[in-house]
């Protein structure tokens, strides 16, 4: 969302002024920053789901059951985090246009595929066929709406964004095997061992993550610094002290 409320100001002046390239470029460039930041943080929930449960909710009568089956969720829900992430910004393309009805339309097919999938998967998964459904159906979602956008605005590289997210993908994935790899003999998945197995797994998929991306030569890891400097600019410039409040 912070990415989201950056960018979307900069969409809607440039398709008010009609520079298609300009709408093209910080559209494109938005949705390679989310995919960017939520491909790390969906594998890191996927592989630490049961220490992260353990660590915040198994207290009293949240018994090792509980956080289990909670943590399945959590594990089902983090394979959707890109695809919902990437579903949002996408959709504010089209209201960049003043276009309702085909984020309507597109919503109601990603609801729709949600509800079908649910049924299908619940019975044999429970609560991680949930997290399944609605992980699926928006990484569909993601992709209907990209090509749809591209459709919109015949200009829009929707090839070279999923080649881009394609190369986070692959950076991710590897932070992944290794977090799942390191982490087996550390800590444990509650109290203190769970906190601890935490704050070393973050570590590790930081650094492996960067040097991942490096090795993938992925150029997107330069613009964080850049959007990073643009929100907190338009945030001063927003706070009661700018405007004399």
């Amino acid at each position: 969302m912070s990415i989201a409320t950056t960018f979307i100001p900069e969409m809607a002046r440039a398709v008010a002024r009609r520079d298609r390239d300009a709408f093209v470029e910080r559209t494109a460039f938005g949705l390679r920053l989310v995919g960017l930041l939520t491909f790390p943080a969906a594998f890191a929930f996927l592989v630490m789901s049961r220490p992260i449960i353990g660590a915040l909710l198994q207290h009293g009568e949240f018994t090792a059951s509980a956080a289990t089956t909670t943590s399945r969720a959590l594990a089902g829900l983090s394979l959707g985090l890109v695809g919902y992430s990437i579903y949002l910004f996408a959709l504010r393309g089209f209201y960049a246009h003043q276009d309702t009805r085909t984020p309507f339309l597109i919503n109601l097919v990603q609801n729709v595929l949600n509800v079908i999938l649910a049924f299908a998967l619940v019975g044999s998964y429970g609560v991680l066929g949930l997290g399944l459904a609605f992980a699926i159906s928006y990484i569909v979602g993601a992709v209907v709406a990209l090509y749809v956008l591209r459709i919109k605005v015949r200009s829009f590289p929707v090839g070279e964004v999923i080649m881009s997210l394609a190369r986070m993908l692959a950076a991710a994935a590897i932070m992944g095997a290794v977090l799942w790899l390191a982490l087996k003999p550390v800590g444990d998945n509650d109290g203190f061992g769970a906190v601890l197995k935490i704050t070393v797994g973050t570590t590790i998929g930081i650094l492996v993550y960067l040097g991942a991306l490096t090795l993938l030569r992925v150029p997107e890891v330069n613009g964080i610094r850049s959007a990073s400097q643009r929100l907190i600019a338009q945030r001063n410039s927003n706070s009661p002290d700018s405007t004399g409040q």
